[in-house]
């Protein structure tokens, strides 16, 4: 696989975009000026806020999708993306990665032809959608996450420093705030191997996996923490991850603990400092196989 990221480039017809200066549009995070209340008393000052940009995905010169997202590491989101949603098996199908910041787009050249997918596209930040073609609910079993052997409990105090390692590496987040961080670590590792920040917390699980294929780096097996709610969206990428243990600083939904119980997928959520909620397959995590219910 060849992945050019080019700033300057035709690449393709590019969307539309808003009329705001390039280097606003295409940074991580930039400058803004606002006013400032502390009480009643006011003043001016200059603070950071993320980027957002919509960035489309063009397959064999057709357009596949456009996602709203953070423009950082777009090259792993296409990655990611593609190969979650089941248009790639792995980045041996990919034959050119084009990013051209500029354009707002990546052009991929596959392998075989075009994927075989619905005819729309779905503009998308992952705040209320994500996955834009995958039809999970209908065939949710083949996710299924399977044991490994032998399938040691994991510390309570692994998943609390991997909670910490994450606020540790989220450098956009302590810039400006509003973004979302996600990181993977690999089985028996106190440390994460991998880290993604985006505005859409379905996109930095894309990224995690687009990072995973291009240096080589195994998922199945490992343990996901993320910033952000575990949506069933969520739940569903860590599956196909081959992610056993879905670990947040917040909320799952209920609809995610349905489709978790259905996967063989842990999910522990509001993890703190020293305490934490495990709501599914509860067997993972602990001193012994057999403290909790599975």
């Amino acid at each position: 696989m060849m992945i050019e990221v080019r700033e300057r480039d035709q690449v393709g017809e590019a969307p539309e975009v808003p009329d705001v200066p390039p280097e606003l549009a295409l940074a991580p995070t930039v400058s803004r000026a606002v006013q400032r209340f502390v009480g009643d008393a006011a003043a001016a000052a200059v603070l950071p806020v993320v980027g957002e940009i919509r960035f489309s995905i063009v397959v064999n010169e057709r357009e596949l999708v456009s996602l709203m997202c953070s423009p950082c590491d777009l090259q792993s989101l296409v990655v990611g993306f593609l190969y979650i949603e089941g248009l790639i098996e792995g980045p041996d199908e990919i034959d050119l990665l084009r990013v051209c910041l500029e354009d707002r787009l990546a052009e991929v050249r596959l392998v075989h032809g075009f994927p075989d997918v619905p005819p729309r596209k779905i503009l998308t930040s992952g705040c209320t959608g994500g996955v834009s073609f995958g039809k999970y609910l209908a065939d949710v079993e083949r996710f299924r996450v399977e044991d490994e052997e032998p399938a040691l409990p994991v510390p309570p105090a692994r998943v609390y420093g991997l909670m910490r390692a994450l606020y540790d590496r989220a450098h956009l987040y302590r810039t400006a705030r509003g973004i979302h961080t996600s990181v993977f670590a690999l089985p028996g590792s106190d440390e994460p191997r991998l880290v993604a920040e985006d505005i859409g917390r379905h996109n930095t699980l894309d990224k995690l996996q687009g990072q995973a294929l291009i240096a080589g780096v195994p998922t199945k097996g490992g343990i996901l923490v993320a910033s952000g709610r575990v949506s069933s969206e969520m739940l569903f990428k860590a599956a196909i991850m081959g992610v056993p243990i879905v670990a947040s600083r917040t909320s799952p939904t209920n609809l995610a603990l349905a489709v978790a119980e259905r996967l063989n997928v842990t999910v522990c959520g509001y993890v703190r400092q020293g305490s934490m909620n495990v709501y599914t397959h509860t067997r993972r995590i602990g001193a012994t196989a057999g403290s909790g219910a599975a």
